[in-house]
């Protein structure tokens, strides 16, 4: 291998996956390196949820292959590949309701250190920390969800629209966040977003989903310089997102 080339910690080859029998995803490929910032992005109901659940294990593979850290974990249940470093924000929150601050986090991790890590992302979640999930706003229910994602020190996070329904403060606060966390190298992230101008500011790369398959992939500043690249495949010019 050229040694200027940079190793996947994550690679997908040929993957077919959907629900059942449901075909969702056709013959997926592509990889992505440890720092690297990929955002996925097309119309409704292409398939970019269904990408982030079967590479953690929550659809059914069809064939195809997914490796991690060059190791295949295709047939791993999803605790393993957790374990192994992929942490999912789901765009449905999954927190526990009933549960304060403090025990929605801890149940994520046995580390206590890690507790005050999150707080120092977000600080506010620190000052509700003895509150229960559901008198949280739905900005703070969104960052309590990454926290609880990142007490598991994920190797690569995958965020499924994550500013879906939030006000632009709360969007600004966020991408700071995700900003940090990719700017230390240890993360890769993997953004689904419908607002292209959002992925556009975030990524390195994007990769455009249209009925189950890849039709772009390539870095974001050639998507800056061809915005019919977007109108081709998304049906917008980035200045419309």
């Amino acid at each position: 291998m050229d040694a200027n080339v940079v190793a996947p910690v994550l690679e997908l080859n040929h993957v077919i996956a959907g629900y059942g029998d449901t075909q969702v995803l056709n013959d997926v490929s592509f990889g992505l390196a440890r720092g690297e910032r990929l955002a996925v992005i097309g119309r409704n109901g292409v398939g970019k949820t269904t990408l982030l659940s079967t590479l953690m294990g929550l659809t059914d593979l069809h064939s195809g292959e997914i490796a991690l850290d060059g190791k295949h974990i295709q047939d791993l249940p999803s605790h393993e590949r957790a374990l192994r470093g992929l942490g999912l924000v789901p765009q449905t929150r999954d927190i526990f309701p009933s549960l304060t601050v403090t025990e929605n986090l801890v149940s994520g991790t046995k580390e206590v250190a890690s507790i005050e890590s999150a707080f120092e992302l977000f600080p506010r979640l620190k000052e509700r920390r003895n509150n229960s999930g559901v008198h949280l706003s739905g900005g703070e229910q969104q960052m309590l969800s990454i926290a609880r994602t990142l007490m598991g020190k994920p190797d690569i996070l995958m965020l499924d629209e994550p500013f879906e329904g939030l006000a632009p403060v709360i969007c600004d606060m966020l991408m700071e966040v995700f900003e940090k966390l990719a700017a230390d190298g240890n993360h890769a992230i993997i953004l689904v977003e419908q607002h292209a101008e959002l992925a556009l500011e975030f990524s390195d790369r994007m990769l455009i989903l249209d009925n189950g398959e890849i039709v772009f992939h390539g870095t974001t500043a050639k998507v800056r310089s061809n915005p019919e690249i977007l109108e081709r495949h998304v049906g917008l010019g980035h200045s419309d997102a």
